[in-house]
């Protein structure tokens, strides 16, 4: 992800006319049609690639918002799709003049229905299963059609009900591969009669929980997803956020939040402690334990404290968190069932697993010392420019690496789907200067090109960025200008994750008079580009040199070429830039690497019996509910995970023969990093990039 904040003031110019018409609004519709009617007019005018909002439009909407909100086919029944089929070419109307009339008539029978569903369900399973019936139970994701009529619509659930007591019974038992060999029929029966009811009452409190939670989402929220469906058909990353979804994405971006230090889950309606943040407020303060229930929060010592049992989790957490300095009240039920009432400080809390770090690799072969940072996101804080960002500790870390008179800098950004513009070209800059770093092509058509505005270069040594498929956007732009000005290295996938887009937040609310929490627009406005005029749409940065990893899902992996509607590849005119003018011939060390890796060939034949191996198996489509059939089945699927995991293995293992670490880790961090670092000395990527960091200091 790029965010871009300066083009806020721009959007202003084009649609102020547009927003001063509107009305304060009155209530919940109302405020959908504002929202809708705003952000057709934004994209309407600001979105650089024009699509046509007529019946083809509607119905790819119509098809896709189905999918979103009843996708495995378990509440709407085929005639409420009949009913509502009266909308399908209606949408693009109701889109273009804010009417949300088609979302209040689906989500009140989505509704209606999760009510029926709620009540049958617990009258299916009163009764035992009879696990001796052979018939399928096929998830509705791979079904054509909503069953036809209630009949049909209660033996569906009746068959998924049936088959998650299987899961619950298979997976207490026993899974030898001699167990049904050496049973005695009256025993097993006895033991499985014991195991049924007992998977089916677990099978009940689950459902209960499940319906609890559905019925207590908010319209606002199945409102977002309506919202989002339509248009993410203009790009996979224009969204639309509730203030609450803006509020846990700027957490998410700044790595930091103002709370007490705790995370919470959901067991049962109760906010149960799970974790406590080492230094946080509520560490410090020995009040609150791991198995804590909250029950009672007060904003503040002086309010009236308020029941949160049953409470959403994420709007607990909003009543707990509150401004640094500020107290809350908390009523806690102990472990031993005892009551207390606690006040603690709010704090600032940082979420360390985002921010930058760093090791010294020490050379065995000769005894150099190299840096390593590992960057997760281009981090910055929305509220806050002067705040904490991925720039000011990327610099602080390479500052530091320096008076250890490191040979070589490493930087890996595997999985970093970017963050801002802003801080990716600083960090740009330490490694070239000020130079031209990336190209945005603007909706009217002209080019802006960005440069680093500083000409001190904190790094001039030898650099190596190491990437994967999941290295998207900001981490793009780093990668691509390393490559074009010839600065360093690129490592790893054969090419990154293909986002050139650039989006900016607007806030639904900007001129309205009135205070109601409207949410925030994230829009796609124009693309960026390469200093040599290719865009990574699609296509990415290729790497220098190649090494497969075993770190990325192929069934959970999509790019943005996979992607639907996203926007296509293009280029623009290069631009005038001077490559770096190094002491070492790139082409000589990434020729070392090449050869090294020639004699090891086999890993990218491993690395590809993966990819298949796992496209193949990925789902299965229908399960047995006959308990001997399923049970063998599931011994089956057992045992062909248990040989990728050996093959996903085996390249660890063939990878770390091939490309032995030969390094040391020199750490000052303390124990809650150390997984990290243990994990450096199992990466054979790492081993690869150590190699080529000791060619630079040795050609």
């Amino acid at each position: 992800m790029i965010v871009d904040f300066k083009f806020k003031n721009i959007i202003i110019g084009f649609i102020f006319t547009f927003l001063l018409s509107f009305c304060s609004p009155k209530g919940e519709v109302e405020n959908h049609s504002i929202i809708l009617k705003k952000i057709y007019k934004i994209l309407y005018f600001l979105h650089p690639i024009p699509i046509k909002i007529n019946n083809d439009f509607s119905k790819k909407v119509y098809k896709k918002y189905f999918e979103n909100l009843d996708f495995q086919k378990r509440f709407f029944l085929k005639k409420d799709l009949e009913y509502i089929s009266y909308y399908r070419e209606k949408i693009d109307d109701y889109w273009i003049n804010g009417d949300p009339i088609f979302f209040n008539i689906t989500i009140n029978r989505f509704y209606q229905r999760i009510k029926e569903v709620e009540n049958f369900c617990f009258k299916i399973l009163k009764k035992p299963f009879d696990f001796n019936k052979k018939e399928i139970f096929v998830p509705g994701e791979y079904k054509y059609f909503y069953p036809k009529n209630k009949e049909e619509w209660i033996e569906e659930w009746r068959k998924y009900l049936k088959y998650l007591t299987l899961m619950e019974i298979v997976t207490s038992i026993n899974t030898k591969k001699n167990f049904f060999k050496n049973y005695k029929k009256n025993i097993w029966n006895n033991l499985f009669i014991n195991k049924e009811k007992k998977s089916r009452k677990k099978v009940e409190e689950d459902l209960r929980e499940y319906f609890r939670k559905l019925k207590m989402k908010k319209k606002i929220d199945w409102f977002s997803m309506y919202v989002n469906t339509i248009i993410s058909h203009y790009d996979p990353h224009t969204i639309y956020f509730s203030t609450k979804e803006k509020e846990n994405f700027d957490l998410n971006i700044s790595g930091k939040t103002e709370g007490i230090g705790i995370e919470l889950k959901d067991y049962k309606g109760y906010a149960t402690v799970v974790k406590l943040i080492v230094g946080g407020p509520a560490w410090k303060s020995k009040k609150i334990d791991i198995g804590d229930k909250i029950i009672r929060v007060a904003k503040n010592p002086n309010s009236e404290s308020q029941n949160i049992i049953g409470m959403l989790l994420e709007n607990s957490v909003r009543l707990i968190r509150g401004k640094k300095g500020s107290k809350v009240k908390l009523t806690i039920q102990k472990k031993n069932g005892s009551i207390e009432e606690v006040i603690i400080i709010r704090d600032i809390i940082e979420k360390e697993e985002i921010f930058a770090k760093s090791v010294i690799l020490l050379d065995n072969n000769n005894k150099n010392k190299y840096g390593l940072i590992h960057l997760p996101e281009f981090y910055f804080n929305p509220e806050n420019k002067n705040g904490r960002n991925a720039a000011k500790d990327m610099k602080n870390i390479i500052q530091k690496l320096k008076k250890e008179k490191i040979k070589g800098l490493l930087i890996d950004i595997r999985n970093n789907g970017g963050g801002s513009l802003e801080t990716v070209v600083k960090i740009s800059g330490f490694f070239l200067g000020k130079v031209p770093i990336v190209q945005v092509k603007l909706s009217s058509g002209k080019k802006k090109i960005i440069k680093n505005k500083e000409d001190n270069i904190l790094w001039k040594g030898p650099l190596v960025i190491l990437v994967n498929e999941l290295s998207a956007s900001a981490s793009e732009i780093l990668a691509a200008c390393i490559v074009d000005y010839k600065r360093g290295i690129i490592v790893g996938s054969d090419q990154t994750y293909g986002k050139g887009t650039v989006q900016t937040f607007y806030p639904l609310k900007s001129f309205l008079f009135s205070n109601n929490e409207l949410g925030t627009l994230k829009f796609t406005m124009n693309k960026f580009y390469r200093v040599n005029g290719s865009s990574t749409q699609l296509k990415g940065v290729n790497s220098d040199i190649v090494i497969p990893n075993n770190n990325v899902s192929f069934s959970i992996k999509k790019m943005e070429k996979d992607k639907p509607n996203s926007m296509i590849w293009d280029r623009i005119d290069s631009i005038p830039y001077i490559p770096w003018k190094g002491k070492v011939d790139l082409e000589k060390i990434k020729l070392k690497s090449l050869n090294r890796l020639k004699k090891h060939q086999d890993i990218n034949t491993i690395y590809k019996n993966i990819q298949l191996f796992e496209k193949k198996f990925i789902k299965k489509r229908n399960f047995s509910l006959n308990w001997k059939e399923f049970y063998y089945d599931n011994l089956k699927i057992k045992k062909r995970n248990e040989n990728f995991q050996k093959l996903k293995d085996y390249l660890n293992i063939y990878g770390l023969k091939a490309y032995p670490p030969s390094y040391k880790i020199i750490s000052k961090y303390k124990l809650k990093k150390k997984e990290w670092e243990n994990n450096l000395l199992k990466d054979f990527q790492i081993a690869e990039c150590v190699n080529i960091l000791r060619d630079f200091n040795e050609n």
